[in-house]
C-alpha cells in the first residue's frame, strides 16, 4: 500500500518558529524534528504516512504586503499542491496573519479567506491520488495574546490590541462553519496549543507536541481508521 501523502499548509506556526523575546533582524530559530507538531504527526502516524512540511512565516491566506504578495497563501497554494501530487490529505491552519495585513478586517471577513483556498483546492482534482479531489482538514488558528511585559510588546499592537484578539478567538466558530459548509474536517488548535509569552503569537514547545498528537489521533479516528 502507498503511504498516504499529507500537505501541511500553513504560516510561522507550521513552519516551527521559536517566538523571539526581542526585535531582531536575524532570521528566526526553528523548534527541532522532535517538537514540530508536522514532524510530532510524522511519528505518531508512522510509515504508512509521508507529511510535508509546509509551512511559512508571515503567510496571509489571500491578503497581500507590498512587497511580500509571495507570503499569500492564495498565490502559491496551487503550484504547492501540484509540487507534492499526488496528496491525499490537506491541512490548512492560516488566518492568523491576515489580522495584521489587513488592517480593516473584521469577523464577517474572517471566513473569506480560507473559503477560498478550500477553494482552490476542490477545484483542482488533478493534485490528488487517482485524480480525486484531496480530503481537507480546516485547522483554526491559536489565540493572539500581550507578551510578557519584558517580551516583544510591539507585536500585539501590529494585531491591532484588542480588535486583532478578539477576531482571533473568533476562529474556531468561523472555521468550523466553513468545514461544515464544504464538506471538510475541522480541528480547533485552540484546545491543544497556546502562543508563548516571548510574542504572544507563536506556540510554546508543549504546545506544538500536544497539537501533532491530537492530529495525528483525529487523522487515525476520524479520516483513516482502517489505515
Amino acid at each position: 500500500m502507498d503511504a498516504k501523502h499529507i500537505l501541511c499548509y500553513g504560516d510561522s506556526n507550521t513552519w516551527g518558529c521559536i517566538g523571539n523575546w526581542i526585535e531582531t533582524t536575524v532570521p528566526s530559530k526553528r523548534y527541532d524534528e522532535q517538537t514540530r507538531w508536522p514532524c510530532v504527526l510524522q511519528a505518531d502516524l508512522g510509515e504508512n504516512f509521508r507529511i510535508v512540511e509546509e509551512g511559512l512565516g508571515g503567510r496571509s491566506t489571500i491578503y497581500t504586503r507590498e512587497g511580500e504578495e509571495w507570503k499569500s497563501g492564495e498565490m502559491y497554494l496551487k503550484p504547492c499542491l501540484h509540487s507534492h501530487r499526488p496528496l491525499d490529505l490537506v491541512i490548512i491552519m492560516l488566518g492568523t496573519n491576515d489580522l495584521q495585513i489587513n488592517k480593516s478586517i473584521t469577523e464577517e471577513d474572517l471566513p473569506v479567506g480560507i473559503s477560498r483556498l478550500v477553494d482552490i483546492i476542490q477545484e483542482t482534482p488533478n493534485v490528488g491520488r487517482d485524480q480525486i479531489v484531496p480530503k481537507i482538514l480546516i485547522v483554526a488558528p491559536i489565540e493572539i495574546r500581550p507578551s510578557a511585559p519584558e517580551g516583544r510588546v510591539l507585536v500585539y499592537d501590529k494585531f491591532r490590541r484588542e480588535i486583532g484578539r478578539e477576531l482571533s478567538l473568533k476562529f474556531p466558530e468561523v472555521y468550523e462553519k466553513v468545514a461544515q459548509e464544504k464538506g471538510c474536517y475541522f480541528l480547533n488548535a485552540a484546545l491543544y496549543a497556546q502562543p508563548g509569552p516571548a510574542d504572544g503569537v507563536h506556540f510554546t514547545p508543549e504546545s506544538h507536541v500536544r497539537l501533532g498528537h491530537a492530529l495525528a489521533e483525529y487523522i487515525k479516528k476520524n479520516i483513516y481508521p482502517e489505515v
